[in-house]
């Protein structure tokens, strides 16, 4: 399901902007956003910390998904979505990928959304350059 209206919201042209135009215009079954950084007021340690923190799953690609900030580091890790989360199959179909940058990250994601993506969108997607 597409969310390109979410795109509208000016919360979303801030921080992770390019990140965000990617998740909303890609076709995804869910997007649980966790993030800290849509938050405003006052936030803990561990908040400021861990800014974003989005769980995505996708029947198409077959993935859950995680787009991560912690202490810095940014993290995209995927894992079947067809298994028991408990067995060792589902662990086993862990990938962790990590980035020094926001631009590096987006454009992995781009890749790994890319079944996602309709061809019009995919094109007017432009990753913007840090």
């Amino acid at each position: 399901m597409r969310r390109v209206e979410n795109l509208e919201n000016s919360i979303y042209k801030t921080r992770y902007r390019e990140i965000y135009k990617l998740i909303f215009t890609a076709d995804i079954d869910v997007i649980n956003d966790h993030s800290n950084w849509l938050h405003s007021g006052e936030k803990n340690y561990v908040e400021l910390k861990m800014p974003l923190w989005i769980i995505m799953e996708s029947k198409i690609l077959n993935k859950r998904i995680w787009i991560t900030e912690e202490w810095g580091d940014l993290r995209i890790s995927t894992a079947q979505l067809d298994l028991d989360v408990k067995s060792k199959e589902y662990h086993d179909s862990y990938e962790h990928f990590n980035f020094k940058t926001q631009k590096q990250l987006t454009e992995k994601l781009k890749k790994l959304l890319e079944p996602c993506l309709e061809k019009e969108i995919e094109e007017d997607l432009d990753i913007e350059k840090d």
